[in-house]
């Protein structure tokens, strides 16, 4: 019985050196690199892509109020670059304006302020849009064109809420334009 005890000893030692041997092989050293989860990876991608589409939807905001104060403060459309920035309904509005602008004997003497936020950003859909909301401080800008004095306004009739919708063309390609735009003209901000 000696000889028994000794080899179930020995086949009891053999299979607990067999099970130590797998469950090292299935840990970590903790000298190895492993990727991040892909879900991570995924989420920065979303977040840069929706910080690329705001700063680029901005960027178009800003370029249509450079388009608008160019025609507007020379009374000429040439150098307005409007195409670059805006498309649609906004652009069909700021030719709109101009052209009441230039009937009217107005013009714009200086820049409006401005302080444009995006308020939401769809970049999951083939074609991307912003919807931007501002605050526009039109105090002292628009002036008689023949003789370059400011048009006498209430204050609180100078500032008004913007909100403007920016998109790209398909798959984000071709940029962003100001589609169109709308102002509060009911309250002041």
């Amino acid at each position: 019985m000696a000889r028994g005890k000794k080899s179930g000893l020995m086949a009891c030692a053999g299979a607990a050196v067999c099970l130590l041997v797998l469950a090292a092989g299935c840990g970590s050293s903790g000298d190895e690199k492993h990727p991040e989860p892909k879900a991570s990876a995924g989420k920065d991608d979303g977040e840069k892509k929706r910080a690329a589409a705001e700063r680029d939807a901005l960027a178009a905001y800003r370029g249509m109020w450079d388009a608008q104060v160019e025609a507007y403060s020379s009374g000429s459309m040439k150098n307005a670059k409007l195409g670059d920035y805006t498309t649609g309904d906004a652009a069909a509005m700021i030719i709109e304006s101009f052209t009441y602008y230039n009937a009217n004997d107005l013009a714009f003497k200086g820049r409006p302020d401005t302080s444009p936020k995006v308020s939401a950003v769809d970049v999951a859909s083939s074609v991307h849009t912003a919807t931007i909301d501002d605050c526009v401080d039109m105090t002292g800008v628009l002036i008689r064109r023949s003789s370059g004095k400011p048009i006498a306004r209430a204050k609180e009739g100078d500032r008004h809420p913007w909100t403007a919708r920016a998109t790209t063309a398909k798959d984000g390609k071709g940029g962003w334009r100001i589609t169109d735009y709308t102002i509060d003209r009911d309250r002041p901000c």
